[in-house]
């Protein structure tokens, strides 16, 4: 049985080979998939070996962590799913027994491991993949594979808002125009948000946020990084202080124009990851008690990341704008690396 798989073996080096399926052990999964995602995260492992301290590459693994198909072979032990039954795949393996589980942040989990990056591997970017029982959720109908294959990314903008805690009646700025930021102003909007403004320097991208809900839109130069008066901008647009800032540029001067812009008493979340030490104006955030919340993966999210799509409260197909079949993934990652795309999706099929 053919597994064309993208596996990585190191930096700037990933290879397409036939692999044999893995058997599924006693609480695993056999998928066959069907669409796989790809985003920056992915890029930045194959040009750097490793994401952050923790994930770094030792030895081959596939990669692709954002992606769905169909149940073809279960362990013994799996009563959530069977064969023939259609998936996607949450890519944050917890432990559930650490002090951080126990406590309900998974994603924070002191053993945690991420499918489709090293060590864990078993990416999605091949034909087959067996994970863990746990981390698979059965989609209705109404989804296709590529819907279901952007739950991974979805997932992701639904634990930001809830740690940004998006009230009914907020007014929010999200920062970043790309997947993420597009999908989590629909979420801000499904949450209740009153007004939602996206900020970005692309023009097509942000007439794409206005067709998917948001409010108002902030276009930025490149070359406007003064971020006093960029935050004097967004208030000007929402007519006030946006309650709420989610960054999902993880660029500098909008991390420091999120902290600028919020009203006191407010809240900015973190998702863009950018460099590792940022300077921020602290005597701000001190003196006019702004929080600054971190965000990652996601706090099992993925059962109400399925229900917005699946109530159309949330669309995600527009934000598709690339596709690929798995022999052409290392175009599909160039075209990423090289932001020309809004998000890529790939075909593993073999239909």
């Amino acid at each position: 049985m053919e597994n064309l798989s993208a596996v990585l073996h190191g930096v700037h080096d990933l290879r397409l080979e036939n692999q044999s399926p893995t058997i599924p052990q006693a609480n695993e999964v056999q998928i066959r998939v069907q669409k796989c995602g790809v985003c920056m995260t992915d890029v930045h492992m194959l040009d750097n070996g490793t994401v952050g301290n923790n994930i770094i590459l030792k030895e081959p693994s596939v990669i692709g962590h954002e992606y769905s198909g169909y149940v073809t072979a279960v362990g013994s032990d799996v009563t959530n799913v069977k064969a023939g039954e259609r998936v996607t795949v949450d890519n944050l393996v917890a432990c559930g027994h650490c002090a951080r589980c126990k406590r309900g942040h998974t994603n924070v989990c002191f053993n945690h491991g991420y499918i489709g990056f090293p060590p864990e591997g078993r990416g999605g970017l091949a034909r087959f993949a067996t994970v863990p029982a746990t981390c698979v959720h059965r989609i209705p109908a109404t989804l296709d594979f590529e819907e279901a294959a952007m739950m991974e990314p979805l997932s992701v903008c639904v634990s930001a808002i809830n740690r940004a805690d998006v009230k009914l009646g907020d007014d929010v700025i999200v920062f970043g125009a790309g997947p993420i930021g597009l999908m989590t102003s629909q979420v801000a909007r499904a949450k209740g948000a009153s007004s939602v403004c996206v900020a970005d320097i692309s023009k097509e991208r942000l007439e794409l946020a206005r067709k998917l809900g948001a409010t108002h839109t902030a276009l930025f130069g490149a070359d406007e990084t003064d971020s006093r008066t960029n935050a004097q901008r967004i208030r000007d647009t929402l007519g006030d202080c946006p309650d709420i800032a989610i960054e999902c540029s993880g660029v500098p001067h909008c991390l420091r124009t999120a902290i600028y812009a919020v009203r006191p008493g407010g809240v900015v979340a973190v998702v863009g990851i950018g460099p590792d030490d940022v300077s921020i104006p602290i005597v701000d955030v001190a003196l006019r008690e702004i929080d600054i919340r971190g965000c990652v993966c996601n706090n099992y999210c993925f059962p109400a990341s399925i229900k917005l799509v699946a109530s159309e409260k949330v669309m995600v197909k527009p934000i598709i704008s690339h596709r690929f079949r798995l022999e052409e993934v290392h175009h599909a990652l160039d075209l990423v690396r090289d932001r020309k795309v809004v998000k890529v999706m790939v075909d593993c099929s073999d239909n």
